[in-house]
């Protein structure tokens, strides 16, 4: 078998079915997709022994199916998750806008979920809106001088141990989890066509959804640290 760099791999758990589907590169729909029922629902704490093991047979037969190794996945969920909506405002001296701007606001947003909700993992952030001088903006607005700056963030989240339990699950199958996708949210974007969940999951990553904010982890050998940078989409 051979490890192909044009394939993503998209898994899903919900309710009790087990889905796997193999994108080729664009493609927009599942080249291969299998799915399969578990022996038990995940939200109902099935032994960690028993799912990974069947999780790690079907992996591996779905392998054999297309000829490659699946080494990382994006994992699809419908585990509980809570919502959690701020607003948050800045003021300038007539500054034209920057991403920057945002950037920080966003970062004050994030640690106030973290500190306050410090059982919980943040899956999804989206900005709902941004208000300069009482003007509000479904999308960035660019290059607009303003005095008061707010903006409306929402960020979707599931519990920590949900997060160390699938991750458990794919380290024991040698997977590395790309990004866990809360269903309930990318089914927002499922279409009647669909052949499984991951088809709505991989719209999610593609970047579907414009007020959805994806922050990436970058490593600076010359820094030495991580440093987070904000793609806004649309």
């Amino acid at each position: 078998m051979i490890n192909n760099e044009n394939q993503s791999f998209y898994i899903a758990l919900v309710g009790q079915k087990f889905y796997i589907d193999c994108f080729g590169f664009k493609d927009s729909n599942s080249g291969y997709q299998k799915n399969y029922l578990m022996p038990d629902t995940f939200g109902n704490n099935l032994n960690l022994i028993i799912l990974s093991k069947f999780i790690l047979e079907k992996v591996k037969d779905f392998e054999k199916d297309i000829g490659s190794f699946i080494e990382k996945v994006y994992v699809i969920t419908d585990a509980k998750y809570d919502q959690f909506s701020l607003s948050l405002k800045n003021k300038y001296h007539s500054n034209k806008i920057k991403e920057a701007d945002v950037e920080r606001l966003i970062s004050d947003a994030k640690q106030q979920i973290i500190k306050n909700n410090k059982d919980c993992v943040i899956l999804h952030l989206l900005v709902n809106k941004y208000i300069l001088d009482d003007e509000e903006y479904l999308e960035f607005p660019d290059n607009i001088s303003y005095k008061e700056l707010i903006v409306e963030v929402s960020f979707i989240t599931v519990e920590n141990s949900t997060v160390k339990t699938l991750n458990k699950i794919f380290k024991d199958c040698n997977i590395e989890v790309k990004k866990i996708i809360s269903h309930q949210y990318s089914s927002k974007f499922a279409e009647k066509g669909d052949t499984s969940p991951c088809v709505a999951g991989k719209r999610v990553i593609d970047g579907i959804n414009p007020l959805e904010v994806i922050t990436h982890r970058l490593y600076s050998k010359k820094k030495g640290l991580f440093e987070k940078m904000f793609n806004f989409f649309g």
